[in-house]
């Protein structure tokens, strides 16, 4: 996102927009006056062109050359143009030059006015002198009655100087109004920028105040800063109480299953992909031997979850596609848990893996409790019954002759079996608590 000023760019494309339609106009203005200037000027040259010729016809007839290259001259001073003559293509007068130097003067006869003149009877053109250093406007016309003079072309040249200097003028008056009128405009759209920059400050303050009013059942903007906002407001009204029901259907959610977590006795965790603990419900620490610990932030070995949930953990977030698992982890010191990991992806894409403990460790400690008194009881009653199984079978198989001698063996099987009784009595009466808890036992899932 950019930084830069939104009324900054506003005013930078106000003003743009404004220079460019300045240099616009000015290009048009200025082209046309300068058009304008070159038609008057070409209009007045014509004029004094036809002054110029009309004075020469009223001198005539001429003795000589001579005598109209002195008039010319006159004419020339008159009228303040350069006066010339022209006839076959040779210069016989030129006002400001002698004679020599006029008879000098390269051939005339190709030059666009004297061709137009002698074609049209009038001619005009534009070109730089290199004799003057200066561009100049040329304009002839044709003259056959001329007495005392062969038939040629009377020409005059002025020269632009004077068009420009107005145009200049005229640029220069023209680009102080351009500027003048860009600082008022500038000075409109900073005013214009301001206004709209207080309005909108006003309109963020009601904004801050219906957020710190969120909650209150009918939050909503009752101060519009200005009718062109009013579309504004009613959007945000309507995205606010829109946003109140959502927030209140979220924290009513979010409170079921903080309630569900917290009554939870079994131990529920968020783990991240790196195998920390982002969350946690008490139940988790119960289960580990410390209710009130705070194992958020902290990695599933440092929390003394057990190396079975370490390995499975990272097996599932290395997967490809993860899957729900089960397992049985030794969470150590005698405690065992029924481990249920479930994998999801956050909204950026982020692994992220639910685990459930369910403790077992009493139904484990019972498992092995009753599989120490099975051993026991073997033990204690084998003895008395390999005796009675020993005699019965000798009292079978080779009775005694002697009744005396069987009447002891039939004692001793006696002895032996009241033994087995007590014994019996004895793991019973050791066993009636063990069988108790294994009862008790929660049962796996």
């Amino acid at each position: 996102m950019e930084n830069r000023s939104y009324f900054a760019r506003l005013l930078l494309a106000a003003l743009a927009l404004l220079t460019g339609a300045a240099v616009f106009i000015f290009y048009q203005t200025t082209y046309k006056a300068d058009a304008d200037l070159v038609r008057e000027f070409e209009a007045r040259e014509a004029n004094t062109l036809d002054v110029a010729l009309w004075l020469v016809s009223q001198k005539a007839p001429y003795a000589g050359v001579e005598q109209f290259r002195a008039y010319a001259a006159e004419v020339s001073r008159r009228l303040g143009v350069r006066v010339t003559y022209v006839a076959g293509g040779k210069v016989l007068a030129e006002s400001g030059l002698s004679a020599s130097e006029a008879e000098k003067m390269e051939d005339h006869s190709t030059r666009p006015e004297i061709v137009q003149a002698l074609a049209e009877g009038f001619g005009k053109a534009t070109r730089y002198s290199s004799t003057l250093q200066t561009r100049m406007l040329y304009m002839a016309r044709r003259c056959d009655g001329l007495a005392g003079l062969p038939p040629g072309v009377l020409r005059i040249a002025a020269p632009y100087s004077s068009v420009e200097s107005l145009l200049s003028e005229a640029r220069g008056r023209f680009l102080a109004v351009v500027a003048a009128m860009a600082l008022c405009a500038a000075g409109l759209a900073l005013f214009v920028v301001r206004s709209t920059q207080g309005k909108l400050r006003e309109f963020s303050q009601v904004v801050d105040e219906l957020g710190r009013e969120a909650d209150a059942p009918d939050g909503k903007i009752r101060v519009c800063p200005g009718s062109e906002f009013k579309p504004l407001v009613d959007s945000i009204n309507t995205l606010a109480k829109r946003a109140r029901r959502q927030g209140r259907s979220l924290h009513d959610t979010q409170a079921q299953y903080e309630a569900v977590l917290a009554k939870m006795t079994d131990g529920v965790a968020v783990l991240d992909q790196n195998g920390m603990i982002l969350a946690h419900n008490r139940g988790l620490g119960a289960l580990l031997g410390r209710p009130e610990a705070d194992l958020s932030g902290r990695h599933v070995l440092e929390a003394g979850l057990g190396l079975d949930v370490h390995e499975a953990a990272r097996e599932e977030l290395a997967k490809a596609s993860p899957s729900a698992r089960r397992l049985l982890a030794d969470l150590g010191g005698g405690h065992f848990a029924d481990a249920d990991l479930a994998p999801y992806s956050t909204a950026k894409g982020q692994r992220r893996l639910i685990l459930v403990l369910h403790d077992v460790s009493s139904m484990k400690n019972a498992e092995r409790i009753l599989r120490e008194f099975v051993i026991d009881a073997s033990h204690q009653l084998r003895t008395p019954l390999t005796s009675i199984q020993g005699y019965a079978a000798t009292l079978i198989d080779s009775p005694p002759e002697d009744p005396e001698q069987g009447r002891a063996m039939l004692g001793t099987i006696l002895k032996r079996s009241k033994d087995m009784g007590a014994v019996v009595t004895q793991l019973l009466d050791r066993a009636s608590p063990q069988a108790e808890a294994l009862h008790d036992a929660p049962k796996t899932h």
